[in-house]
């Protein structure tokens, strides 16, 4: 009898990155809006009361590099765990502010950074758990609006300003026939961001073609963004038609 083919575990699209700090070490998960993937885990060495300074600074260091990467492809949501009664996360945000202050330059650039308490997320069960909680749902919501909110008051920009060189699609086919003109010439200008709402992305007509230009987008280094159609941003959205990719002029 032939083996039936394990159905693959549908991953979903980016929604927030989780920074867990524990006493001996730090774990990063990417949030995904079907699954939770571990990105890294970072040892602090010593345990959290036994380190200096110095060593701290380090270890927020490392943290730091690791998340390069991850905002650079896009995401901007950062939920910040601590154990209740430690201070770790907001040791770890001073240091931002302190050290990596563009991190917060208002802008689409941003970062947003919010605490949460928690015991643990070391592993997935932990943070399944996590995600069960109204109050970790209602943050991970809330970071991520504000940053469609900015990147959408930069939209609001280019269309009140009218400039020459901005250029605003709003069907999948236009923003298709973009992409595939990028692949055969990528010294053509890309698009800012390609942003959506969860709910066009979940109509069945859509769903197999949005897959593949987001895909094509990720290939080509272009940003995308999902959002929750319910929320604030997501309502601006909406009123384009669910779907719009910006340009703007250089």
């Amino acid at each position: 009898m032939a083996k039936k083919r394990k159905r693959p575990i549908k991953k979903g699209h980016p929604i927030a990155i989780l920074i867990a700090l524990h006493d001996n070490d730090a774990v990063i998960w990417k949030i995904l809006s079907e699954t939770i993937k571990l990105h890294v885990k970072i040892n602090r060495g010593k345990r959290r009361r036994n380190q200096d300074k110095k060593q701290i600074y380090h270890f927020h260091e490392e943290i730091i590099n690791v998340l390069r990467p991850i905002i650079k492809e896009g995401s901007r949501s950062m939920i910040v765990l601590s154990p209740p009664k430690e201070h770790y996360s907001d040791e770890f945000i001073d240091h931002v502010t302190k050290h990596h202050s563009w991190l917060l330059k208002k802008g689409y650039h941003q970062v947003f950074f919010s605490k949460i308490i928690g015991n643990q997320a070391r592993n997935q069960k932990d943070v399944y758990f996590l995600k069960t909680r109204e109050d970790f749902q209602e943050l991970v919501d809330k970071t991520s609006n504000q940053e469609g909110v900015l990147i959408l008051e930069d939209l609001s920009e280019i269309i009140n300003k009218n400039e020459k060189f901005s250029r605003i699609l709003y069907t999948w086919r236009e923003i298709e026939h973009e992409l595939k003109q990028i692949k055969e010439n990528p010294d053509l200008p890309k698009p800012h961001f390609i942003i959506l709402t969860d709910e066009y992305l979940n109509i069945k007509k859509n769903r197999n073609k949005m897959h593949r230009i987001l895909q094509i987008a990720k290939n080509l280094d272009i940003k995308t963004k999902i959002m929750k159609q319910e929320s604030e941003a997501g309502v601006i959205v909406e009123g384009f038609g669910g779907l719009v990719c910006y340009y703007k002029s250089r």
